[in-house]
């Protein structure tokens, strides 16, 4: 089928779906999924071509969770990653390799390797799903995250067993030393691109004021640090999330989410379509039983043996969270099962059933987490919910100016003697750098843009103040502001034959004339000057 012709039954049918859904408050991920496996049924498609665009949208989405940790923050979660990680995919592996063993009659070898895959958790989903409700920060989020990163290491040995099995003159000692001779490579070249090229690259973007130029360098060092990490063996998405946790460190990191938000968001539809597209609709519907109860005793096992796990370390309650929230399978077992088919190394049949049981653990994850707080109380009656980590939390009845300019900047020296709490931001790296060094509280972002105001907590801010004289941006920003804050209070700087006036009285906007103001100060100079030289 043509390349158009695909993206337009994928959109259509997914719309389809999504929008009667959307009434019902289900999940997009929901629709998406369905549109991958209606699509499948009715049409010829190369899943092969979805699945390689479908890609992009994990690699972004690990990038930005990259941004939103900085090295100092990684640092703090060597627990998460490695000591829960590590328990998690053995115990989980080891188990279901040993039930697979007996049930099925598979040998050791493979059943320990479908055992791996299905302790895999969806990155894709869960931190994205985590990400929009802003739960990865509290406790059980931030475990959920180290898992899922040391879950993306873990497939690099899962890959090098299949590896071994399928050729036997490959050296066990000599793939391992590769491998992490590849990480730590990886690290290395990440790091110095990161802390010295990157940012490099993005001042300059960032000066040309271009927001195409500062989008395109954004896709350069996105791609480029998957490519290095494929490069050295490694998965794409462990590149994109080092190369991000790199880049948080630079001034740049509020703009970069709201410029690549847009593109993860479409591109893990994508993904999420390509995972329907696994799923014959006939063989589900005739293995309809058995592939339930393998979904279902997969996922109770999963939440089990990570509830145990955990709960030796945490509160009671952030280990069922925790549990519930990694039960599912993840995107990576669709890969291992596919070099099973390939080598043909189990039943194809079986290998079906595990992959339409993985669609249906994922389908149930966006239910598992929109309820989780109702879901609880069947296992935990305390109420007391923990409470963030890994931020501060945001900014609450304060006040937003936008553009450090001269009049911006008397603003914010004016709020800091008053000690009101405010946000400054401005799309001029310069004078972002000036205001750091000032000691003001200003990021680097474009405040027509809806991402950065969301970061910046505009729905809770009281009042918006607009420096800028350019009136066609000003339009933009208040219209953005009002959309996410209706009862913000909104002053914006003016000029006397501004063609905005009728909008700002529409909306109630407070309409500050610089021209007027700039009279008034220089009759009140005047006057001034005409007492002093009377008196004398």
């Amino acid at each position: 089928m043509d390349a158009t012709l695909i993206a337009i039954v994928i959109f259509f049918v997914s719309l389809l779906f999504n929008i009667p859904l959307s009434k019902f408050k289900i999940p997009p991920i929901i629709g998406y999924i369905i549109t991958g496996i209606i699509i499948t049924a009715v049409f010829h498609i190369e899943k092969e071509t979805v699945d390689h665009i479908a890609e992009f949208g994990i690699i972004f989405l690990m990038f930005l969770i990259g941004v939103e940790f900085s090295i100092e923050k990684m640092k703090n979660m060597k627990k998460e990653v490695f000591i829960y990680g590590t328990l998690e995919m053995l115990l989980v592996g080891i188990s279901i390799g040993i039930i697979t063993h007996y049930l099925f009659s598979i040998d050791w070898n493979v059943s320990l390797i479908i055992g791996g895959a299905l302790a895999l958790s969806s990155t894709a989903i869960v931190l994205k799903l985590l990400n929009e409700s802003h739960e990865i920060s509290k406790p059980y989020g931030r475990n959920a995250l180290g898992i899922l990163l040391f879950q993306d290491i873990a497939v690099i040995p899962i890959l090098i067993a299949i590896s071994i099995i399928t050729n036997k003159d490959l050296s066990l000692s000599d793939m391992i030393s590769q491998t992490i001779i590849g990480f730590l490579s990886l690290i290395a070249v990440i790091y110095l691109f990161g802390k010295y090229v990157a940012p490099f690259i993005l001042k300059q973007a960032a000066k040309t004021k271009s927001n195409e130029l500062f989008l395109a360098t954004l896709f350069l060092i996105v791609l480029s640090a998957s490519e290095t990490a494929h490069f050295f063996g490694l998965s794409y998405s462990l590149g994109a999330f080092l190369g991000g946790m790199i880049i948080s460190e630079t001034p740049y990191k509020y703009q970069i989410e709201a410029d690549l938000a847009p593109f993860r968001d479409l591109l893990l539809a994508l993904f999420f379509v390509s995972v329907g597209l696994s799923v014959d609709l006939h063989f589900a519907i005739s293995n309809i039983f058995s592939i339930l109860g393998i979904t279902i005793s997969v996922m109770i096992l999963k939440a089990i043996i990570i509830f145990a796990i955990l709960r030796p370390f945490e509160k009671k309650r952030v280990s069922i969270k925790t549990a519930l929230t990694l039960s599912q399978v993840g995107e990576f077992a669709f890969v291992i099962f596919a070099l099973l088919a390939k080598y043909s190394l189990t039943d194809n049949a079986l290998l079906q059933k595990f992959i339409v049981a993985v669609v249906i653990s994922m389908i149930l994850t966006p239910f598992i987490l929109k309820y989780l707080y109702q879901i609880l109380p069947f296992f935990d009656t305390n109420k007391n919910e923990e409470l963030p980590t890994l931020q501060a939390a945001p900014a609450k009845e304060h006040t937003i100016i936008i553009g450090y300019n001269n009049i911006g900047k008397k603003v914010a020296h004016k709020l800091t003697n008053l000690a009101e709490t405010y946000i400054l931001i401005d799309r001029q790296i310069e004078n972002v750098k000036e205001g750091l060094k000032n000691g003001d509280n200003v990021i680097f972002g474009n405040a027509a843009n809806k991402n950065i105001l969301e970061s910046v907590n505009i729905k809770e801010a009281k009042t918006a103040i607009i420096t800028t004289l350019n009136e066609e941006n000003t339009h933009l920003i208040t219209e953005n502001i009002l959309a996410l804050n209706p009862d913000i209070k909104i002053i914006v700087l003016s000029e006397e034959d501004s063609i905005e006036k009728e909008f700002y009285k529409q909306n109630r906007i407070i309409r500050v004339n610089k021209d007027r103001e700039m009279a008034k100060k220089i009759i009140n100079l005047f006057f001034k000057l005409k007492e002093e030289n009377g008196s004398n």
